[in-house]
């Protein structure tokens, strides 16, 4: 009977082990497939940019993203956008009527233009590709009849357009670091702003991410519980669409997006899937889609994040306990810690410093950036519809709370650069 028990034993264990060979040959053999597709991916991409068009043009041209003021601190009248011209994108710094008429539209909106379209300068062709823009558009002539787009993107402009407005109720500074936190509309914020975040760790509050998706869909819960399972899934879907597009699409918001979309997918359909399952899923379809993902800082961070909040963040709490912390520093710390472990290599590489000042500066900036996030969006609509007046008093508490991150940010600088 022993020797049997023996067999048995010893059947079971050189089962298991061909199981655990089987299985890890089955994953490198699927990550080998991946990457020789990604690489013909990037060929592909790369090759495509070089047969761009150049000469002249007259024709429609559909606005990309928001025109920036090249100079927002002087006030400056010129204007930079980037336009698809039949399907290639360019880039354009436009002047005089030109500007002010440009400077009005937002993504979406169309109109006929005419201009010279040349390659972009060396210095900065692989960071424009990384974008899809393919070249510059020079000697710019605008007409003034505009064309709004699809009603979805009437929709969301008016809602941006809203907002906006809405914003307008607080100072100008405060008011550009407000669109930034709940829509990631950094376009009009000063560069000492965008500095102290960057000095302080905090960079990542003006970019829309998972933390701005899971407040929006706490915002939606209470229409979206009371519906049946499709209904949700498919307004839960809508909404996360809505948010990505009223948001731009930046990188981050894609990868939050994704991974909001599949895990509400996997719930529906009663699928348990782990988090860093979905991430892998997630990053691994995006730079698929879009290779050029693979150049962007935002992507990486954002992902390196995620990444460092699954993995890192229970381990970390548990040792946090051990040494007696209370559960209510504990978990925002282990949290924050986890984040910036996360992101460190991506900083690193792209910036060439870490800010680990940041572990503090993010336990006092990220709740009440975190109420912003969640509050600011309707009341900003709401300031919005009523206007002055009662507008202003609506963003009363947005300014403290905007300001009380900007401090933190500007002393979190002072300190890293004290430390430094």
């Amino acid at each position: 009977m022993r020797s049997s028990g023996v067999l048995m034993s010893q059947s079971y264990e050189t089962h298991t082990a061909q199981w655990w060979f089987h299985r890890v040959l089955l994953v490198a053999l699927a990550c080998g497939v991946f990457v020789v597709f990604l690489v013909l991916r990037c060929q592909v991409e790369w090759q495509k940019i070089e047969q761009a068009p150049m000469g002249s043009f007259a024709g429609v041209a559909t606005l990309v993203t928001d025109p920036v003021l090249v100079n927002a601190e002087s006030r400056s009248s010129a204007v930079r956008a980037v336009f698809v011209l039949q399907g290639w994108r360019y880039q354009a710094t436009l002047y005089g009527g030109s500007a002010r008429r440009v400077s009005q539209h937002l993504a979406g909106e169309s109109v006929h233009l005419s201009g010279e379209r040349s390659e972009v300068s060396q210095l900065q062709k692989h960071r424009r590709a990384t974008q899809h823009i393919v070249g510059q558009l020079s000697n710019v002539k605008v007409a003034s009849t505009w064309s709004d787009g699809s009603a979805f993107t009437r929709a969301t402009n008016r809602i941006r357009r809203l907002l906006a407005f809405g914003a307008s109720r607080l100072p100008a500074n405060e008011a550009a670091l407000f669109l930034g936190l709940v829509i990631g509309d950094d376009r009009n914020q000063p560069r000492a702003m965008i500095s102290a975040f960057r000095d302080s760790g905090l960079s990542h509050l003006t970019a829309v991410s998972g933390q701005n998706i899971a407040f929006v869909l706490a915002g939606a819960a209470p229409l979206l519980t009371r519906m049946r399972p499709r209904a949700r899934l498919v307004a839960t879907l809508s909404v996360l669409a809505w948010f990505t597009v009223l948001t731009r699409a930046e990188p981050s918001v894609l990868r939050a997006a994704a991974m909001a979309a599949v895990t509400v997918l996997c719930f529906t359909a009663g699928w348990k899937v782990k988090s860093l399952v979905v991430l892998a899923l997630c990053v691994a379809g995006l730079v698929v889609i879009d290779p050029m993902l693979m150049w962007q800082v935002g992507f990486w961070m954002s992902s390196g994040a995620t990444a460092g909040l699954i993995v890192l963040t229970a381990p970390l709490q548990r040792a946090l306990r051990k040494c007696r912390i209370p559960n209510l520093v504990a978990l925002p710390l282990a949290t924050t810690t986890a984040a910036q472990i996360g992101t460190a290599l991506p900083l690193y590489l792209v910036f060439g410093r870490l800010s680990p000042i940041g572990l503090l500066t993010n336990l006092f900036a990220v709740p009440v950036a975190g109420v912003v996030m969640l509050v600011g969006l309707p009341l900003c609509l709401f300031a919005g519809v009523i206007g002055t007046g009662l507008g202003d008093v609506v963003m009363l508490p947005m300014r403290f709370g905007v300001r009380w991150v900007w401090w933190v940010a500007v002393i979190g600088q002072r300190c890293a650069t004290l430390g430094g």
